[in-house]
């Protein structure tokens, strides 16, 4: 093996490793042992140890590429496939359309007689299949992301045109060409056109409005649609005679730039990337992700730029111009919503992906994903609402569920990337306070003290575990983007939080930090600590029985609980053991998603603001809370409604940076943002009334567990016992069960005769 091979293609951004491969048996005999040898730093242990590797080296006869992004693979497996010639028809197809972007791609031919196409092009992220045989085996597929090919000059493997070096970057155009030219050779069809395959379901309060919609929209219309943004029909061409109408887009250099299904049920397929605003087949996540495939409604939400309003109003008059009769009223601005249901819709498409393909309650881990994006943004946006009014993405918040309910798993798979981000952290920190320990060493010993003294180094953390106000407040210092306390059982941070309240203003200190207010420690014994912008998310798990500790003592009448967002779904059964594999594609979709959001933490603090649509919706939602705010007695409901005012702002920060990612020129809260952060308000709004009647009970009824209110619900007003277990059974509640709660409650059952029961309240 030339090392000057291995040289070039290090230099191109390729990862080459040679491989021992064996003629007779087809396979890789060995790789070079040079992980053993060579440390990642690129230290060594000694002179030998590169000696050796060299040697090793000269004894590969083969290569295998690691590739990854922006770099990648066409591969046409032939084997899967009975059209032996469809490389060459292939071929032909972009000779005859753009013959030039042959130049900039290197062609090889496999030892099992299928061919790799080599390219470059900076928007691809991941696998993904391109056509596959009426088997559903894969025929052309794109890999990239880290996969092994091996490739000349591994025996069997033939370099047919250009080499690796000659590849060049391809265009968006010459990209959709070639992607477009495999795509035609699909056979297989794994999108259920009978059926509504898209992952997130239209908001409950608009759903009817645009189920409707798709059913009365016209062709003739969804051909306006679609000519709108410059999309129109390829008449006459080889497609006409498949099941679906080509459409390209206009200028594009592709055969077609969409599919589109016409009739009953409609549907748009947008197979090119230059459609940014629209999901596409090449921002899909994996074959599972059926989010691209748009009906006419979702069109529409793509185009009004995921703005809900205006894809209402959108409707409505588009509904009046073609003289489509649609009864179903919408209430646009105080929408009669389904508030129990967490609108996931609020996530970008990938978190969607990652939540839906779960066995874990799906609620539990969007709250949990809630406070990990939370996290990520820390300190970096802020959004004045308005003049002087500064909102920081802070949230304190519980999941609540009974014990076994998998709320930690939830959290471990949110925080996962955070463990990975601050694991690096802190081995970069063990590397620099080894090396401050020399230095200060060094200067100890030295005579000379006319340079300062070394400092120690900071470990820069996300993660925070179970601490006191002192501990946080010196963590806090020195990571001025922001931390999160993180807790698998919330409520022992609650009780040793009001445990030192007694002796100190622990508790103060967790009140202000929810408002992002500067922090000041004073301690005789430990001097002075001051935080001039602290950002400390708090999210942890709790149990039914056991959440009056949030508003124990003086914690009832001081808003610490009003402070808090409940995740509190009704639990869903235990499900069966199961192995799930969940594409690779998916996992690293919400990885990539959150170190993203991480990576900005080095740039400029980013000011939104919202703009005038935004504004007017937040002011009609805020004027109708304070109404409620008015008329109640309680101050418990006062104190929630102004602490969830505060939260929708801060939601509509986070769903809009989401929604911005690492773009953030305009920083620009907009009326799409607001409208979802609106209906995530109402839902954490819904389940604070439901963990209420456990913090602030008004009855013995409302002290009860989720199961038992079901039950003591169910009962009649008087009852035989024998009643009781069976409308316990028929709510999954064993006879023992029921028989205890009614003999153990004697506040709210009395007993009229042998066997019968009356209820007290």
């Amino acid at each position: 093996m030339d090392i000057k091979v291995l040289s070039e293609l290090f230099e191109m951004g390729l990862y080459p490793v040679p491989v021992d491969w064996d003629i007779n048996k087809k396979n890789v005999e060995k790789f070079p042992e040079y992980k053993t040898d060579i440390e990642d730093n690129g230290e060594y242990h000694s002179i030998n140890d590169v000696s050796r590797w060299m040697q090793d080296l000269n004894k590969m006869n083969g290569l295998a590429l690691r590739m990854k992004p922006p770099y990648f693979m066409f591969d046409f497996d032939l084997k899967n496939t009975n059209n032996k010639e469809l490389f060459n028809q292939f071929l032909n197809i972009v000779k005859s359309t753009n013959e030039d972007v042959l130049r900039k791609v290197c062609i090889e031919k496999t030892r099992n007689g299928g061919y790799h196409i080599y390219s470059k092009f900076s928007k691809v992220e991941h696998k993904k299949p391109l056509a596959k045989s009426n088997e559903n085996r894969e025929v052309i597929s794109i890999y990239t992301g880290g996969l092994l090919s091996f490739c000349y000059p591994t025996p069997g493997y033939e370099l047919i045109h250009n080499e690796l070096t000659d590849i060049e970057e391809l265009t968006q155009d010459e990209f959709d060409m070639l992607c477009a030219s495999c795509i035609y050779f699909n056979e297989y069809d794994d999108i259920e056109l009978n059926r509504d395959s898209i992952i997130i379901e239209y908001p409950k309060e608009y759903e009817e409005l645009a189920l409707l919609f798709d059913l009365s929209c016209t062709d003739e219309l969804f051909n306006e649609l679609l000519e709108s943004i410059d999309l129109y029909l390829i008449k006459n061409q080889r497609y006409n005679r498949k099941k679906y109408a080509a459409y390209l887009r206009k200028g594009s250099l592709a055969d077609y730039s969409a599919k589109v299904y016409f009739g009953k049920v409609k549907k748009l397929l947008i197979m090119s990337g230059s459609f940014t605003d629209f999901p596409n087949f090449h921002s899909r996540i994996s074959s599972d992700d059926h989010s691209w495939i748009l009906t006419p409604t979702r069109f529409i939400y793509y185009k009004s730029k995921q703005d809900w309003i205006t894809t209402i109003e959108t409707i409505k008059f588009l509904c009046e111009q073609n003289d489509i009769e649609i009864n179903k009223p919408i209430e646009q601005e105080q929408p009669k919503q389904d508030r129990s249901k967490f609108p996931f819709d609020i996530f970008p498409s990938a978190l969607q992906l990652f939540i839906s393909k779960q066995v874990i309650q799906h609620e539990y881990l969007a709250g949990g994903i809630l406070a990990a994006v939370s996290t990520a943004i820390g300190n970096t946006c802020i959004l004045e609402a308005m003049q002087g009014y500064i909102v920081k993405p802070i949230l304190y918040m519980a999941i609540v569920a009974p014990p076994g309910a998998s709320k930690t798993p939830a959290l471990g798979k949110a925080f996962k990337p955070f463990q990975e981000y601050d694991a690096e952290s802190y081995k970069h920190y063990k590397l620099e306070l080894e090396r401050y320990k020399e230095e200060l060493q060094a200067y100890k010993a030295s005579k000379n003290k006319s340079e300062p003294e070394p400092e120690a180094p900071p470990y820069y953390q996300v993660i925070i575990g179970d601490s006191t106000i002192e501990m946080i407040s010196k963590i806090l210092a020195v990571n001025q983007y922001g931390c999160c306390l993180l807790n698998d059982e919330l409520i022992g941070f609650i009780k040793k939080m009001n445990k030192y309240s007694d002796t100190n203003d622990e508790l103060e200190k967790w009140l202000s930090l929810w408002s992002g207010e500067p922090l000041l420690v004073q301690r005789v014994s430990r001097g002075i600590d001051k935080v001039d912008e602290p950002f400390c998310t708090i999210v942890g798990g709790v149990q039914p029985g056991v959440l009056t500790t949030l508003s124990a003592n003086e914690n009832e009448h001081n808003g610490f609980f009003h402070r808090f967002l409940f995740v509190y779904p009704q639990p869903q059964s235990k499900q069966e053991w199961q192995q799930i594999n969940i594409p690779y594609e998916i996992l690293n979709g919400y990885r990539n998603f959150i170190f993203g959001l991480l990576g900005m933490r080095k740039e400029v603090k980013y000011i939104y603001y919202m703009n005038e649509q935004a504004d007017r919706l937040y002011k009609t939602w805020h004027d109708a809370k304070n109404k409620k705010y008015d008329s109640s007695q309680s101050d418990h409901i006062k104190g929630i409604i102004a602490k969830y005012q505060n939260y929708c702002l801060r939601f509509a920060l986070i769903i809009q940076v989401m929604e911005d990612y690492n773009y953030r020129e305009n920083c620009t809260v907009t009326q799409g943002a607001m409208e979802k952060a609106i209906r995530l308000t109402e839902y954490f709004l819904d389940n604070m009334l439901k963990a209420m009647k456990i913090l602030t009970p008004e009855s013995p009824v409302d002290k009860l567990l989720p199961a038992q209110q079901l039950l003591y619900n169910k009962l009649p007003q008087a009852f035989k016992l024998k009643t009781a277990i069976e409308i316990g059974e028929s709510i999954g509640i064993k006879e023992a069960t029921v028989k205890t709660f009614i003999n153990r409650q004697k506040e709210l059952f009395s007993q009229i005769a042998r066997g019968s029961y009356e209820k007290t309240y």
